[in-house]
């Protein structure tokens, strides 16, 4: 019960180690998601700039036919000409109102997209941080770990090296095909700590007898009572205490 409980810290810290990498990588994609947003932000505010450059240069254009209507219209003495350069200023002037319509429509779109890419970009500023905190803390954990990890495995020999052959043999086995913990509880009602089905009444008595090993019918792992056995654990605590 002790190695399972040494192989269990040291295969949670192999699981941690190992999944590292990969929240890495997901915290480096939620980064990469973040700039794309604040890119896509610029983008649009750079498209708003230009769509009213473009009206500007449309007005621009539009004046300038109406100075040549008008120069036109001063120098006609046909009546006909005279009339086809007023509508034709009417009708340059009523499209120029349009087109200032829409590019105050656009500069107040200007001014909230501008908005937008302000918090956009604030926030890559702030995740920026987070994220190069969070993989600084990434790398202490993993050395952390590393070092733990060794100490546990070395610590893990010692303790192996202390149990009978064929037994440790018999408990590597289980553990490689079932990983831990092999070594299971039973519970006052019978129930096996491994896959929770009920114990049969004679594998439960020689639980209860603690004398042999017994394997559970449906998982065949090893069930333990543990009361017994966290009795046993304090009472041999009690005498190491006293030696």
């Amino acid at each position: 019960l002790i190695l399972q409980e040494k192989d269990v810290r040291i295969s949670k810290l192999r699981k941690d180690l190992a999944s590292l990498p990969e929240q890495r990588t997901r915290l480096l994609k939620q980064m990469e998601a973040i700039k794309q947003k604040a890119l896509a932000a610029k983008q649009e505010v750079a498209g708003i700039e230009k769509s009213i450059r473009d009206v500007e240069a449309a007005v621009e254009t539009k004046r300038s036919y109406i100075g040549k209507m008008k120069t036109l219209q001063s120098n006609t003495r046909k009546n006909e000409e005279y009339q086809r350069c007023i509508q034709e200023v009417e009708k340059t002037e009523a499209a120029i109102d349009a087109l200032e319509t829409s590019e105050l429509e656009l500069m107040e779109r200007l001014e909230a997209a501008k908005t937008d890419m302000e918090q956009k970009i604030r926030r890559v500023q702030d995740a920026q941080r987070e994220l190069e905190e969070t993989l600084a803390r990434f790398d202490r954990t993993a050395e952390t770990d590393k070092e733990l990890l060794n100490q546990l495995n070395a610590e893990r020999a010692d303790l192996a090296a202390a149990v009978p052959e064929d037994s440790l043999g018999e408990y590597e086995r289980m553990t490689r095909s079932k990983g831990v913990p092999v070594i299971v509880p039973m519970d006052e009602k019978g129930h096996c700590g491994g896959c929770h089905m009920v114990i049969t009444d004679n594998a439960r008595m020689k639980v209860l007898g603690g004398h042999e090993t017994v394997y559970c019918d449906s998982c065949h792992r090893i069930p333990y009572r543990k009361r017994f056995q966290e009795r046993r654990r304090d009472c041999h605590e009690i005498q190491i205490g006293r030696i």
